[in-house]
């Protein structure tokens, strides 16, 4: 059994890649690396299913039914945003991949350093994979449900409660009946929800992934400040400085350019995922024991990949606010005037904070986490008080 799980280790690794090893692998698993024509196919088909929902919306006889059920499912459709970014900056992410897979397997060689990317490769690995086995369950419990009500409704009652039918993809006559209709129906809906559901675990786990590797390469970089000064020559020392500002600036530009990757889609999540817990939680009074137990884990697993962003954004914004700190534990003190002024450069040109966006107003933090939740609680204590508001008018 150890040798069993040591070789499945083995498998979703790429010593290339430390820290980022598992993504990597997910990302060749699914075709999505080293990217070549035949890999567009699947998202091509998978922005066309989408289109025809939105246009089935129109000819529907009720539009505002399907728009709302559109927007509740919006955090898997999500996902077919988020492959189109991931292709739009291909090259951007590569490069990022590089530079930080350069600087790990770098870092490997330096008894001090190798102990802070083990750490941050140990973590980031695990992480992925405890994100990647609940995401995967969670889909399932909830495509599973939906799944199982229709077939009990097709058996029984030979017709489809377009509640559920219409999870994914909206079939164009309603209501559903006969098998020969309904059945093939499942099997696009299975590869449909399939299918978007793990290019969006993709980009998920890219962007989290990248975090983690940033806030190691940053915590390497005030050990390498720490050390810069134990050595005896003065010019080594100034040349250690030099190169670690050199190693600071390097990261500036790495967070810069993943910031305008991932700052847009952060923002649409934002946005999703506060309004799409607001809409489970006011719906689950009418809806069935099944689907209440569904839909209460499912707003628990948006809770928990909203943590999985903003703790890990958090991560790399406590890290750059410990580097200027970082500067001053070296051996400065007894240094000559021109390594202790070069360390006071150092020191107050190193203060940036270093923090990742969701759109133009909202930081990736535990801070915005916690404000998320309150706008979730927001929308849904608003919607509860217009229900109620409504049912007095009318009995008034």
């Amino acid at each position: 059994m150890k040798s069993f799980a040591t070789s499945v280790t083995a498998y979703f690794t790429d010593p290339k890649y430390p820290s980022m090893g598992l993504a990597i692998v997910y990302l060749r698993i699914i075709g999505l690396w080293q990217l070549k024509r035949v890999n567009y196919i699947v998202p091509i088909c998978l922005y066309v299913a989408f289109g025809s929902q939105i246009v089935y919306i129109f000819f529907s006889n009720r539009p505002i039914h399907y728009f709302v059920n559109m927007f509740q499912t919006g955090f898997f459709h999500l996902g077919l945003a988020k492959i189109a970014l991931y292709y739009y900056n291909y090259p951007k992410w590569m490069e990022t991949f590089d530079w930080l897979s350069e600087k790990e397997l770098e870092q490997q060689h330096d008894a001090h350093l190798k102990t802070v990317v083990d750490k941050y490769t140990k973590y980031g690995n695990n992480i992925s994979w405890i994100y990647l086995v609940v995401s995967y369950m969670t889909w399932v419990i909830n495509y599973g449900e939906n799944l199982l009500m229709v077939i009990v409704q097709m058996e029984t009652l030979h017709e489809i409660d377009p509640t559920y039918i219409s999870f994914f993809w909206l079939w164009p006559t309603e209501p559903l009946r006969g098998r020969w209709n309904v059945y093939p129906y499942i099997i696009l809906q299975f590869f449909y929800a399939f299918l978007t559901c793990t290019y969006l675990l993709a980009f998920n786990v890219l962007c989290v992934s990248t975090m983690i590797a940033m806030a190691g390469q940053i915590e390497a970089l005030s050990e390498m400040f720490r050390r810069a000064l134990d050595t005896d020559s003065e010019e080594e020392q100034y040349r250690n400085l030099i190169t670690c500002y050199k190693r600071y600036a390097d990261i500036l530009f790495t967070q810069k350019t993943l910031n305008k990757i991932m700052s847009s889609i952060l923002f649409i999540y934002l946005l999703v995922a506060s309004i799409n817990m607001s809409l489970i939680l006011f719906s689950l009074a009418n809806l069935k024991k099944s689907s209440k137990i569904t839909s209460i884990e499912l707003v628990l697993c948006l809770i928990v990949e909203c943590f999985y962003f903003y703790w890990h954004g958090h991560q790399v914004m406590h890290q750059s606010q410990c580097v200027s700190a970082a500067v001053y534990d070296s051996a400065w003190v007894d240094k000559s005037p021109r390594v202790r002024r070069l360390v006071y450069i150092m020191s107050s040109t190193v203060n940036r904070t270093l923090v990742y966006n969701a759109g133009p107003f909202n930081d990736v933090n535990v801070t915005t986490f916690i404000q998320i939740l309150k706008v979730t609680i927001s929308f849904y204590r608003l919607m509860c008080t217009t229900t109620v508001s409504g049912s007095s008018g009318s009995g008034s």
